[in-house]
């Protein structure tokens, strides 16, 4: 399909939208701040899901699709099973839910949000003549489908260049990180106070206060938190708060695991699990760290970007972008799965509070130069613009 005379183009966006998690916040920001007066912006994902849900308060039209859930991702190695590719391709009928939706609403472009869209999109996107490009937001490697999904796109957008695919054409891929909105994701003293009053009463503000703000899952490395509290028992006063809530069946069990396990380290009244908040941005003012002891490359965790965005200093572990966003004077580095490694870190940081302050300052100017949301937005509008003069 040819794009027709006109200023205005209509873009799909498809995502699974099974769940709501770094990659789908990062897409809601974009279709915030879409420039609606030359971009029309549709949404295909699951209708009845919490992402369509959350689509439907922006400017876009959302497209009930049969796109495939998320993948159970069950280990570092194994990114999702023959079960799963079995699934998908059962659904293989949203490719002519796909293709009535593009000649219906006369799609212009297609924006993918994953892989297994990505493959759908390519398919679609080569029988419209339409061009197609996928936000890249994994580290990982899936192989021949990798390979496969680059032969469909025109281009993709990488989060880091720990997504950069090697056998890739480098004019085909475009490093935009993800954005951060730096104004709205600040939050006010008042609103701190009344967190810090509700989930720690009476406790004085001398406490160090760390936590992770994610999907509660194993490969998010938070068993390494909770046992690196044991190892800080008596030597720094610490809490940790745990916030997030599981996404998978598997996760409800890694959640409980996590509580028996605070509770036989002998650590349960200094680890706080707040379950899933709305809103982010009051609790990661509230932390002095932010932790992010993944096992598994993350593309570029929204955690840090948030965190840098509200001036706080980064523990993380040196996988995928995180080792990009993550620089000395924004915090520390550790092993991966070494509980032991985490908590010497946050004794440096806690028995240095000028060290602490000086990388909050070097971690908001650092968000400020490379992270905002308007940044981000303006260089995938420039994307759009580039391949719809290229296919018209």
């Amino acid at each position: 399909m040819k794009t027709s005379d006109t200023s205005t183009f209509n873009i799909l966006y498809l995502d699974s939208g099974s769940g709501i998690g770094g990659g789908q916040r990062s897409l809601l920001l974009l279709l915030k701040l879409l420039d609606t007066a030359r971009f029309t912006p549709f949404v295909g994902c699951l209708g009845d899901s919490a992402f369509a849900a959350e689509a439907e308060k922006t400017a876009a039209r959302v497209i009930p699709l049969s796109l495939p859930a998320a993948h159970n991702k069950t280990d570092t190695v194994k990114r999702f099973t023959l079960h799963d590719l079995f699934e998908d391709f059962r659904q293989l009928r949203v490719l002519f839910e796909l293709h009535r939706a593009v000649q219906r609403h006369t799609i212009h472009l297609i924006h993918a949000n994953s892989l297994s869209v990505a493959l759908l999109g390519g398919i679609v996107a080569r029988i419209n003549r339409i061009p197609i490009l996928m936000h890249k937001r994994y580290a990982t490697s899936y192989g021949i489908l990798d390979r496969l999904c680059e032969r469909l796109l025109h281009r993709v957008v990488l989060v880091s260049e720990a997504t950069r695919w090697d056998f890739a054409p480098a004019e085909k891929q475009t490093l935009i990180y993800n954005g951060v909105d730096l104004d709205a994701f600040q939050a006010s003293p008042a609103e701190v106070q009344t967190l810090r009053a509700e989930l720690f009463p009476g406790e004085p503000n001398a406490v160090i206060r760390v936590g992770v703000v994610t999907r509660i899952t194993p490969e998010k490395g938070i068993h390494f938190l909770v046992r690196a509290m044991q190892a800080l028992k008596g030597k720094v006063d610490v809490r940790l708060l745990i916030v997030g809530g599981p996404y998978f069946e598997k996760d409800v069990a890694y959640m409980a695991a996590l509580k028996q396990e605070a509770a036989d380290l002998g650590v349960e009244g200094s680890v706080i699990f707040t379950g899933f908040l709305s809103d982010t941005r009051v609790v990661t003012s509230l932390l002095d760290i932010v932790l992010v002891p993944s096992v598994i490359p993350e593309a570029c965790p929204r955690t840090i970007l948030e965190a840098m965005a509200v001036g706080k200093p980064v523990i993380a572990t040196p996988l995928g972008g995180s080792k990009e966003l993550v620089t000395p004077e924004t915090g520390l580095l550790v092993p991966p799965e070494d509980a032991a490694a985490v908590a010497e870190a946050i004794t440096t940081l806690a028995t240095d509070r000028e060290r602490l302050a000086a990388m909050g300052r070097a971690a908001r100017e650092r968000a400020v130069q490379l992270f905002s949301s308007e940044k981000n937005t303006t260089l995938t509008e420039a994307v759009y613009t580039e391949l719809l003069a290229a296919y018209s």
